[in-house]
């Protein structure tokens, strides 16, 4: 059987970010997400909130309207770091930037149960990375969510080759890079912002990744 295409991982501005602030973030999101019809189709199945400078309340006001619009489309949401956002906010899980910090992962796991995705940044590391999948994170992530690290096609394969759980690629920045993840052996694939939504026309940008990734449209 051919291996499973990658899905995508869509990340939003930081929260704090003016382009975050009132209807715009959401009015965005709404428009791809009309567009695709069926975003899993695409393989969209996550989006990811960036965390910010803004406290609970503020972050959690800004977040409500990006996910109730994208888990009403079958997309799973995710918070960056804010780990007590989850449970009140109805949220499916935490995008947790630790390090090489032994136990860390252990420790929310414990916290937050097994019904929560949990998972890892790692940055280049791959100590962190095995260390994140020994303590249980659903998948860890290499390269920096902003695309301004990008990770090593190389890395991707010997994670692929050796490691079970899921890989999230981040610093993709173009079509080509998209495919060369994908073939790779990538099982998510993060578009930062500039990706997906400062481009003149977010639906046609998204699917001509959604192609380079594989998916047959």
């Amino acid at each position: 059987m051919p291996d499973p295409l990658p899905q995508f991982l869509l990340v939003t501005p930081p929260l704090d970010d003016p382009a975050a602030a009132g209807d715009a973030l959401a009015g965005a999101l709404d428009g791809l997400l009309t567009g695709l019809g069926d975003p899993l189709e695409y393989g969209l199945s996550v989006l990811l909130l960036r965390d910010g400078a803004l406290d609970d309340d503020a972050h959690l006001e800004r977040a409500t309207p990006l996910l109730v619009r994208a888990q009403a489309a079958g997309v799973a949401v995710l918070f960056e770091n804010r780990v007590g956002l989850v449970e009140p906010s109805g949220g499916d899980g935490v995008h947790l930037s630790l390090g090489e910090k032994p136990g860390a992962v252990k420790a929310l796991r414990r916290q937050l149960g097994e019904g929560v995705i949990l998972g890892a940044a790692c940055g280049a590391s791959r100590h962190a990375a095995m260390l994140a999948g020994e303590e249980g994170a659903d998948y860890v992530a290499f390269g920096a969510l902003d695309g301004s690290e990008a990770t090593d096609p190389d890395l991707v394969d010997w994670w692929a080759r050796s490691m079970t759980p899921p890989l999230v690629v981040c610093g993709a920045g173009d079509p080509a890079a998209v495919r060369s993840y994908a073939e790779a052996g990538a099982d998510f694939i993060a578009l930062n912002a500039d990706m997906w939504l400062h481009v003149d026309n977010p639906l046609a940008a998204f699917t001509g990744l959604a192609k380079a990734a594989g998916h047959n449209l």
